[in-house]
């Protein structure tokens, strides 16, 4: 019986061993694994930054371990994370199958007082035109102390100016130590040449015909005084040498300069002759059926007959029709025959009534007309001493004598011709010193006006 036991323990001995090489390692202990940040809140300047430190199971330890960026779960590059986005970032450090609590870092906004300021945010792509930077610090020129980045291409400036010869848009910040400006982005713009005006002016608007009296021309390309070395012509195709013009031959002269293959606007100038033209003079007052009128110009027509031309002393703000009719007046010069001709029954015929600017010059004196753009253009030129600025000293003394002969000044505005353009579109002068074309000046719209008058003189 004692040996039927002792066999019977010996089974269940081994039973039990074996039992126990069939049994399964107990599942490992969970990982305590701690995310650290040696400070909670940074600058978002692109420098400051902040320092992770990963444990697992209260051992420091880089094995495995990955620090994951919650807001876009990116996995951060190394331990240490910086940015130029003010923010709340939010981090969990991961171990195997494990992960840390969430740690919050604050980016907040620079507080720099550095300050990155440019004489011009556009200019010119030649290599010559340049800008030029200025670094300030609490209001205090730091600008060689500091540091110019072009940020697309990552150059620091040798100075404080920059120049190009590529069009674009360029950026731009400044250090000063630890501490980052704000960025200024300026433009390079492609080099075009800039067109400049080629004008000619002068001395005088009429000269004696005695080969001894002369105008003197002036030539602007922009504010440049090139007189000296352009050319100077008359419509004739004649060359007008040293910018001097004189002429013992009655008429009228259109002088031009030709520039860097330019041509000049046309100025003209009246040769009259002394004998003929006798008392009369530019700028007096006369009297002609009854209406006072100032003298503007002393022309030779194409058939020899001179003629001097008064303006009147007063002016009206009329329409030139209360009707659209097209009268076919449109490049004629002489006032004087359309207004003629306007009324004339075997001709055009018109009605007076519907036309009130003409009436109103009409109703003058026998010979008193609208003048034409072209009678115009020799008023202003007169008016102005040949300037075509309403401020200058010959607009002031002209319109002088004609409010001291009771008259009103010559308005700073756009003066009715006789002349039209199309069946509703009539042609205005303007006497402005910066001449602005009116677009829209229709037949039945009120302008100023003046009446003229011509007398002949031989």
């Amino acid at each position: 019986m004692k040996r039927f036991f002792n066999i019977l323990a010996m089974f269940s001995l081994l039973a039990g061993i074996t039992a126990c090489e069939g049994v399964e390692e107990q599942p490992q202990q969970d990982a305590v694994v701690r995310l650290t940040a040696n400070k909670l809140e940074i600058v978002a300047d692109g420098t400051d930054s902040v320092t992770f430190e990963v444990t697992v199971d209260g051992v420091v330890t880089t094995k495995d371990v990955s620090i994951i960026v919650l807001n876009d779960n990116s996995t951060l590059a190394g331990s240490t994370f910086k940015t130029t986005t003010a923010g709340e970032y939010r981090f969990k450090a991961a171990y195997k199958n494990f992960t840390s609590e969430t740690v919050t870092i604050t980016a907040t906004a620079t507080t720099s007082n550095v300050e990155l300021e440019v004489d011009k945010t556009e200019f010119t792509a030649d290599g010559t035109d340049k800008v030029t930077f200025t670094v300030t610090v609490d209001g205090q020129d730091k600008t060689a102390e500091s540091t110019i980045i072009e940020l697309s291409s990552n150059t620091n400036l040798e100075g404080n100016t920059f120049t190009t010869t590529t069009e674009g848009v360029y950026t731009f910040v400044a250090e000063y130590g630890e501490q980052r400006s704000q960025q200024v982005a300026i433009t390079a713009v492609a080099n075009t040449p800039t067109q400049k005006s080629l004008t000619i002016t002068t001395s005088k608007y009429r000269i004696a015909s005695d080969g001894v009296d002369s105008a003197t021309f002036t030539v602007l390309y922009g504010e440049e005084d090139v007189t000296a070395t352009c050319e100077i012509r008359d419509t004739k195709g004649n060359v007008i040498e040293g910018g001097v013009f004189s002429s013992t031959t009655v008429g009228t002269y259109d002088i031009y300069a030709l520039y860097n293959n330019q041509r000049s606007n046309t100025v003209s100038i009246d040769v009259y002759d002394p004998a003929v033209v006798g008392d009369y003079e530019i700028g007096k007052v006369y009297e002609m059926s009854g209406s006072k009128g100032i003298a503007f110009a002393i022309k030779t027509d194409n058939y020899g007959n001179t003629w001097c031309y008064l303006v009147s002393l007063d002016e009206e703000y009329l329409q030139w029709s209360t009707i659209n009719v097209d009268c076919s007046y449109n490049h004629i010069s002489n006032g004087a025959w359309m207004t003629e001709d306007l009324f004339h029954p075997n001709r055009g015929g018109q009605d007076i009534n519907n036309y009130p600017a003409f009436k109103w010059c009409i109703e003058h004196g026998e010979g008193w007309f609208m003048p034409s753009a072209t009678e115009l253009h020799w008023l202003w030129d007169a008016a102005s001493g040949g300037t075509h600025n309403y401020e200058s000293e010959a607009m002031k003394a002209f319109n002088k004598t004609i409010t001291d002969n009771g008259g009103t000044a010559i308005s700073e505005d756009y003066y009715m011709s006789s002349n039209e353009t199309s069946t509703d579109i009539i042609e205005v002068v303007a006497f402005m010193t910066d001449s602005i074309v009116c677009l829209d000046p229709q037949k039945t719209k009120k302008f100023s006006v003046r009446a003229a008058y011509r007398i002949q003189l031989n």
